[in-house]
């Protein structure tokens, strides 16, 4: 398996793996699939640098034939008085590959590219309260809560909370 930073050759594969998440996995995002559907392929090109600043991006795992089977996005503040903060998200692995390490792996390398960084002080990302593989992984590495947002999220007439962890 191969993870790197994706680029502007990988958009269309971002794309589709982004609205199969979307699909397959609703309550793990804050966005739906109705919404990015309608995106454009530079939207989502867009997406690959947030605040057009190199150091962000979004890690893409690689299996066999160069196929994306998961993803995760790394993001540090712009703000001045916040650079020090970076943020995870937008976590996917196929379900295929879920349980062989693939968000470990993910994870374990975006934690140490944000080590590389050198001015981070904490790492923030949310998670869906019942996803708890990814809460465990997570936690696992040592994050820990500092909020709880009840009904953050309202997918088919159900509610969902999100915690916060740093």
């Amino acid at each position: 398996m191969e993870i790197r930073f994706l680029n502007s050759q990988d958009v269309v594969i971002y794309r589709d793996s982004r609205l199969q998440a979307l699909i397959e996995s609703p309550t793990a995002f804050g966005s739906s699939y109705e919404q990015e559907s309608c995106f454009s392929l530079t939207d989502f090109a867009a997406r690959l640098r947030p605040h057009d600043d190199s150091a962000n991006g979004i890690f893409g795992a690689f299996g066999d034939k160069d196929r994306l089977i998961g993803m995760l996005g790394f993001s540090r503040e712009n703000r001045l008085k916040r650079v020090h903060i970076g943020s995870l998200w937008s976590m996917y692995v196929l379900p295929e590959f879920r349980r062989r390490g693939v968000g470990s792996a993910l994870l374990d390398r975006a934690l140490s590219y944000a080590r590389c960084l050198g001015d981070l002080r904490q790492i923030v990302l949310t998670v869906t309260t019942n996803n708890l593989a990814a809460c465990s992984l997570y936690k696992s590495r040592g994050f820990e809560r500092f909020g709880l947002e009840r009904d953050a999220l309202f997918i088919n007439g159900t509610y969902f909370d999100e915690e916060y962890l740093a």
